[in-house]
């Protein structure tokens, strides 16, 4: 008898011991099956340049602008310069913010989906330009537009046209 409640238990404690063992391996141990394009038409797909020495201020942006896509931030690293996140439990991408030159800030995208084998790198030229640095880049300009960077910079109060006369521009007579 107790050798037919053993074995009635085997399946369901294999089973349990599977699950739990599939739980434990993360989305980081799942291999990556990379793009079928060459590294640099890759890096080229996947990067822009902006304008700016401020890479704080491109994370920021880039940050708002998966969130403003539905993206659950999972990982901000400010001294790495990335920010990792995930879109629907599947589309994974993280984005990495580096100074080029004294004025400059390359963001390089990476999206992984994954696949049956793996998570599949996304190479779709459409998807990063389209999905990402066309709104990243309205990000950074509405940002910049929003408050001037020092307050010399500031713009000037209206004055009515009546106290900006000096004594030399008299009101014509009427």
């Amino acid at each position: 008898m107790s050798s037919r409640i053993a074995r009635a238990l085997r399946l369901p404690a294999l089973s349990l011991i599977a699950l739990l063992g599939a739980c434990a391996v993360g989305q980081a141990d799942r291999p990556v099956i990379a793009s079928t394009r060459s590294a640099v038409e890759l890096r080229d797909i996947q990067s822009r340049t902006f304008d700016t020495p401020d890479q704080n201020r491109v994370l920021r942006a880039s940050i708002a602008t998966l969130q403003d896509h539905g993206y659950a931030i999972t990982r901000v690293s400010p001294e790495a310069g990335t920010v990792t996140a995930v879109k629907a439990g599947r589309l994974r991408m993280t984005a990495s913010a580096y100074p080029r030159g004294n004025s400059q800030t390359v963001v390089r995208a990476n999206a992984l989906v994954p696949v049956p084998k793996g998570d599949a790198q996304v190479d779709d030229a459409l998807f990063y330009r389209s999905l990402f640095f066309e709104p990243l880049s309205r990000t950074l300009a509405l940002d910049a537009m929003a408050a001037p960077a020092r307050e010399e910079e500031a713009p000037m109060p209206v004055v009515p046209p009546a106290e900006s006369l000096t004594a030399r521009q008299e009101p014509a007579a009427p």
